[in-house]
């Protein structure tokens, strides 16, 4: 096959792994009850952030006006979307697909790190999802938001242990999606609280000053900068101090009540509910330990470890706390995949051995997904998510001109009816 045959065929399977990351982003996506034909109201949580996104759109100030715990770019987001499609939900339903593919891009440049195969790392991306259907809980998760921030970022730090070479504008950008992802919510930080100590162990180990001095500068600089901007802003709107109040003071007070016992359980139970990330990290194990040699994939089974630790220092465990554990598969997931492919005696075992397993995976996790996805499209069936203030639904409803019938508030939310 001559150059130019190589180069046409390498653009369309770019463009296929383009348009099949946009299918999953938007299929995953359906499943949320913001998408533009469900029938259901939101959650709960995902209902405060979005009377909060339309008071702010009305005039008001958040954390003086208007309260919640959360970080202030959750509410920057929210607004966006309703910015996009005024009086709307479709805006930040758009967001949501936009998010979903950013973080399948994120793993796909991960899974290069680890194999030359474009379908290998394309498969692996799209398996690294497999339990987002359980964890996603409809949509609109804080956690969801701070997926890509934590995709590109684990990208960052994991090429910086293969190649050891430093770029200075992704240290920047790792810097700058802590900071960002810490203003979502202050847990969502477990990549960078793994990566971080690692780097800078090794570069001590190296004796590498002048490397350590510069990715400090580079990474703090990041950060800092998007601190800066955002408390700057909240300043100006007189509300850093509410901000700090509300941020600081609640959410300490929030995890103050965990015990040892309420630790453990909620550790354990993440590791039931989400078999896949216990099966891929176990077997990445046994592939490391067989080499019997140093390698900068090791540091994926710590990150899968303090993000388990991480999303239950709480001790509440709530199920859309595991959306951090999605990232954590895709190194693992990418070395299976890739192994399966070295020991298959060609292209077309390898072929049949996928299509048995695409077949298992999507007998299960796309009946599930797509289950979730129709209950959102009917009128009929529960909304067990729902329950809360009827004022948080009331006002959303009215500024969204009637999305929802009054019938439909009365028995999700007032009557509490499930």
């Amino acid at each position: 096959m001559d150059r130019t045959k190589l180069k046409a065929s390498g653009k369309v399977g770019f463009i296929l792994i383009i348009l099949g990351f946009l299918f999953a982003a938007i299929f995953i996506s359906m499943a949320s009850t913001l998408n533009p034909w469900s029938m259901k109201l939101p959650h709960l949580d995902s209902a405060v952030w979005l009377r909060c996104a339309v008071e702010m759109k009305q005039g008001k100030t958040m954390y003086v006006d208007v309260w919640d715990h959360k970080g202030p770019l959750l509410f920057a987001i929210q607004c966006l979307g309703l910015t996009l499609t005024p009086h709307s939900l479709t805006g930040i339903w758009i967001l949501e697909c936009m998010c979903v593919f950013s973080l399948l891009w994120s793993f796909y440049l991960v899974a290069g790190l680890v194999s030359d195969s474009k379908f290998v790392r394309f498969l692996a991306s799209v398996l690294s999802l497999h339990s987002f259907y359980y964890f996603y809980q409809q949509g609109n998760c804080v956690e969801e938001w701070a997926l890509p921030l934590i995709g590109f970022s684990l990208y960052f730090f994991v090429k910086y242990l293969k190649t050891e070479r430093i770029i200075c504008r992704e240290i920047v950008l790792a810097g700058a999606f802590m900071g960002l992802s810490f203003l979502l919510n202050g847990n969502l930080v477990a990549v960078w609280v793994c990566f971080v100590p690692v780097i800078v162990i090794k570069l001590i180990w190296q004796r590498k000053w002048k490397e350590m001095g510069q990715c400090a500068l580079c990474f703090g600089g990041g950060l800092l900068a998007v601190l800066a901007v955002i408390l700057l802003i909240l300043g100006m709107q007189g509300a850093l101090g509410a901000f700090l109040e509300a941020y600081f003071g609640f959410n300490s007070s929030y995890v103050s009540g965990v015990t040892l016992r309420s630790f453990i359980s909620a550790v354990l139970n993440f590791a039931y509910w989400d078999s896949w990330f216990g099966y891929v990290n176990v077997l990445l194990l046994f592939f490391l330990v067989h080499r019997r040699k140093p390698d900068w994939k090791w540091s994926s089974l710590l990150y899968s470890a303090v993000s388990l630790i991480l999303i239950n220092i709480s001790g509440r465990g709530y199920e859309h706390y595991g959306l951090q554990l999605i990232p954590c598969m895709i190194i693992p997931m990418t070395v299976c995949v890739e192994a399966v492919r070295n020991w298959c005696r060609n292209r077309w075992e390898f072929l049949f051995i996928l299509a048995v397993v695409s077949v298992v995976w999507l007998r299960f996790d796309v009946a599930r997904y797509q289950e979730q996805i129709d209950w959102t499209l009917t009128e009929e069936g529960d909304n067990s998510f729902a329950g809360g203030n009827v004022e948080n639904y009331t006002i959303v409803n009215e500024w969204l001109n009637g999305r929802w019938s009054d019938e439909a508030i009365e028995k999700w939310v007032v009557n509490d009816t499930w």
